[in-house]
């Protein structure tokens, strides 16, 4: 058992006890569980005033709408940073389901905090309190698995409403480049008609005149002023009073002509279910198009889907003269003889076909 520490001892010892307080919220768990920042600082500063610790606002860390199941949260490892670094000699927290629901980390967590001598408090836990340091964990365990339990079925849930949705064409995830969804039904497109005139622009170039996607990205950066996707995404989150976190691209690249050329959504298509998570905030990995939910005439379609497969030919065919090209062996009288005066490299022949 490890001795009980208070503020007393630490004042004897010339220094002063820092106690901070944890709030995480999730905004995917059970509403029945639910208890929202304000709730569980209400708590812990209760439970800090009985032993006569005052913990201020400034003195809370607080991961908002933020899984438990992953450990990489913001304030919670800037909190952890400073357990480890000796700033920090308590942590209180609702309940070990704030801390964190993956059974394996929050036993590891635990005893890390014992080991270092800190102290891990949880006002409502197995019955009444729960003191790291003080108090016997003979059963901790069974708490870890069942809040890791919890999550795990809360995933599950979510994946299988997902799937169905997916399945009956009643889920449209993500934004459509070209497209916007109905106010009132977010499964409708709806075609912006600003865009459809760089969809089709894009098409053209691409296969009545034969540019690459380079060459494309040069004639959209230099003569026209079409917005990129991330630019126009970020102004359609703008229009509805709403932060784009991911980055923006003011200039064309290849990837973004890439996307557009390789996307049957133009085509009045609806696709879904191109991809699944393994397991919780895990890494979504593509699935085959076998496995793809396509529904067909689902909106209006920009371009037609004869263009959009002569546009596909015409990818695979440089694919293959690509690869063709690199593979095919020349034979060069000169090969391995001549050498560039400025570079220094080989001189090889290269057949203009």
């Amino acid at each position: 058992m490890y001795a009980n520490i208070d503020d007393k001892q630490y004042q004897a010892k010339g220094g002063k006890m820092t106690v901070v307080g944890y709030c995480r919220l999730s905004r995917d768990e059970d509403k029945e569980n639910y208890s929202s920042i304000e709730e569980q600082k209400r708590i812990i500063k209760d439970y800090a005033s009985t032993r006569n610790w005052i913990i201020e606002d400034k003195d809370f860390y607080i991961d908002d709408n933020v899984s438990g199941y992953t450990f990489n949260r913001p304030e919670f490892t800037k909190m952890l940073e400073k357990v480890k670094g000796g700033k920090i000699d308590v942590v209180i927290a609702k309940d070990l389901s704030r801390i964190g629901r993956n059974n394996g980390k929050v036993l590891v967590l635990i005893d890390e905090f014992k080991n270092m001598q800190k102290n891990l408090i949880l006002v409502s836990e197995m019955g009444g309190t729960y003191d790291v340091l003080n108090d016997r964990d003979d059963t901790i365990g069974i708490t870890t698995w069942f809040n890791e339990r919890y999550v795990k079925d809360c995933s599950r849930k979510t994946r299988d409403h997902m799937y169905s949705k997916q399945k009956t064409g009643r889920l449209v995830m993500g934004n459509y480049y070209g497209y916007v969804k109905d106010k009132e039904d977010v499964t409708k497109l709806y075609v912006d008609e600003e865009i459809r005139p760089v969809i089709t622009l894009i098409y053209k170039l691409y296969i009545e005149e034969g540019l690459g996607r380079k060459k494309i990205c040069d004639i959209l950066n230099s003569k026209y002023n079409y917005p990129t996707p991330s630019v126009y995404y970020r102004q359609k989150h703008l229009e509805r009073g709403r932060i784009y976190k991911h980055p923006v691209q003011e200039l064309w690249s290849t990837y973004m002509i890439s996307n557009i050329l390789n996307n049957d959504v133009y085509t009045g298509r609806l696709r879904t279910h191109k991809k699944k998570t393994i397991s919780i905030r895990g890494r979504a990995i593509k699935l085959p198009e076998e496995e793809h939910f396509v529904f067909e005439n689902h909106h209006e379609a920009i371009i037609s889907k004869e263009t959009f497969e002569l546009a596909q030919n015409i990818r695979k065919r440089k694919v293959r003269s690509k690869s063709t090209s690199g593979t095919r062996k020349r034979n060069y009288a000169f090969s391995g003889l001549i050498r560039c005066g400025d570079c220094g490299f080989g001189v090889s022949r290269y057949n203009n076909e």
